[in-house]
Protein backbone atom coordinates (compact mmCIF):
# COMPACT_ATOMS: atom_id res chain seq x y z
CA UNK A 1 0.00 0.00 0.00
CA UNK A 2 1.57 3.32 -0.72
CA UNK A 3 1.96 6.35 1.84
CA UNK A 4 -0.34 9.38 0.29
CA UNK A 5 2.11 12.81 -0.57
CA UNK A 6 2.42 14.54 2.82
CA UNK A 7 0.23 17.96 2.45
CA UNK A 8 1.40 21.62 2.43
CA UNK A 9 -0.68 24.00 3.65
CA UNK A 10 -0.57 27.71 1.80
CA UNK A 11 -1.72 30.62 2.56
CA UNK A 12 -1.52 33.39 -0.61
CA UNK A 13 -4.01 36.29 -0.89
CA UNK A 14 -2.68 36.96 -4.55
CA UNK A 15 -5.05 34.56 -6.51
CA UNK A 16 -2.84 34.33 -9.50
CA UNK A 17 0.34 33.68 -7.45
CA UNK A 18 -1.50 31.31 -4.91
CA UNK A 19 -2.67 29.49 -8.24
CA UNK A 20 0.44 29.12 -9.82
CA UNK A 21 2.54 27.73 -6.49
CA UNK A 22 0.17 24.97 -6.27
CA UNK A 23 0.48 24.21 -10.02
CA UNK A 24 4.32 24.08 -9.00
CA UNK A 25 3.78 22.07 -5.74
CA UNK A 26 1.66 19.15 -7.25
CA UNK A 27 4.26 18.69 -9.83
CA UNK A 28 6.77 18.09 -7.60
CA UNK A 29 4.20 15.13 -5.90
CA UNK A 30 2.69 16.84 -2.94
CA UNK A 31 -1.18 17.43 -1.71
CA UNK A 32 -1.64 21.05 -1.49
CA UNK A 33 -4.04 22.89 0.24
CA UNK A 34 -4.70 26.59 -0.68
CA UNK A 35 -6.07 29.56 1.69
CA UNK A 36 -6.42 32.97 1.06
CA UNK A 37 -5.72 34.22 4.63
CA UNK A 38 -4.81 33.51 7.93
CA UNK A 39 -7.99 32.90 9.27
CA UNK A 40 -9.23 30.54 6.15
CA UNK A 41 -6.15 28.36 7.38
CA UNK A 42 -6.59 28.62 10.87
CA UNK A 43 -10.18 26.87 10.12
CA UNK A 44 -8.16 24.36 7.51
CA UNK A 45 -5.98 23.47 10.39
CA UNK A 46 -8.55 22.92 12.92
CA UNK A 47 -10.65 20.33 10.58
CA UNK A 48 -7.59 18.46 8.83
CA UNK A 49 -4.46 16.57 10.28
CA UNK A 50 -1.42 19.04 10.41
CA UNK A 51 0.39 19.36 7.62
CA UNK A 52 3.76 18.53 6.47
CA UNK A 53 4.76 21.92 6.01
CA UNK A 54 2.90 25.65 6.58
CA UNK A 55 3.96 28.21 3.20
CA UNK A 56 2.55 31.75 4.51
CA UNK A 57 2.25 35.10 2.48
CA UNK A 58 3.30 37.68 5.46
CA UNK A 59 1.83 40.56 3.84
CA UNK A 60 -1.75 40.34 2.99
CA UNK A 61 -3.87 42.83 3.05
CA UNK A 62 -5.96 41.70 6.42
CA UNK A 63 -2.13 41.66 8.40
CA UNK A 64 -3.79 38.08 9.69
CA UNK A 65 -0.78 35.83 8.94
CA UNK A 66 1.03 36.85 12.40
CA UNK A 67 -2.31 35.86 14.44
CA UNK A 68 -2.44 32.79 12.13
CA UNK A 69 1.94 31.78 13.54
CA UNK A 70 0.62 33.51 17.15
CA UNK A 71 -2.34 30.71 17.12
CA UNK A 72 -0.05 28.06 15.92
CA UNK A 73 2.51 29.03 18.70
CA UNK A 74 -0.44 28.44 21.53
CA UNK A 75 -1.47 25.27 20.23
CA UNK A 76 0.80 22.13 21.33
CA UNK A 77 -0.44 19.92 18.14
CA UNK A 78 1.11 22.12 16.01
CA UNK A 79 4.84 22.94 17.47
CA UNK A 80 6.73 20.94 14.83
CA UNK A 81 5.18 22.45 11.83
CA UNK A 82 7.42 23.65 10.09
CA UNK A 83 6.53 27.35 8.72
CA UNK A 84 8.26 28.71 6.21
CA UNK A 85 7.51 32.60 5.23
CA UNK A 86 7.12 33.68 1.36
CA UNK A 87 7.55 37.84 2.25
CA UNK A 88 9.23 41.15 0.54
CA UNK A 89 10.29 42.22 4.02
CA UNK A 90 12.54 41.09 6.96
CA UNK A 91 10.28 40.80 9.87
CA UNK A 92 10.60 37.26 12.02
CA UNK A 93 8.19 35.71 13.82
CA UNK A 94 9.81 32.83 16.16
CA UNK A 95 7.45 30.62 14.58
CA UNK A 96 9.22 30.65 11.09
CA UNK A 97 11.71 28.50 10.19
CA UNK A 98 12.58 29.42 6.91
CA UNK A 99 11.69 32.90 4.67
CA UNK A 100 11.40 32.93 1.00
CA UNK A 101 12.41 36.13 -0.12
CA UNK A 102 10.16 37.90 -2.90
CA UNK A 103 10.80 37.79 -6.03
CA UNK A 104 11.78 33.82 -5.89
CA UNK A 105 11.79 31.45 -8.60
CA UNK A 106 10.97 27.92 -8.79
CA UNK A 107 13.93 26.52 -7.81
CA UNK A 108 14.29 28.41 -4.59
CA UNK A 109 10.88 27.63 -3.46
CA UNK A 110 11.05 23.79 -4.44
CA UNK A 111 14.46 24.14 -2.25
CA UNK A 112 13.05 25.64 0.55
CA UNK A 113 10.41 23.01 0.46
CA UNK A 114 12.27 20.06 -0.01
CA UNK A 115 14.08 21.17 3.41
CA UNK A 116 11.23 20.13 5.55
CA UNK A 117 9.66 18.13 2.97
CA UNK A 118 10.16 15.07 0.62
CA UNK A 119 7.83 14.49 -2.13
CA UNK A 120 7.39 10.80 -2.55
CA UNK A 121 7.72 10.15 -6.03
Amino acid sequence: MSRAPPTLLLVEDDSDLRDALVEILLAEGHTVAATENGDEALAWLEAHPCPALLLVDMWTPRKDSWRLLDALRREPRFADLPVMAISSGEERHPAIREVLAKPFDREALLAGVRRFVHPLH
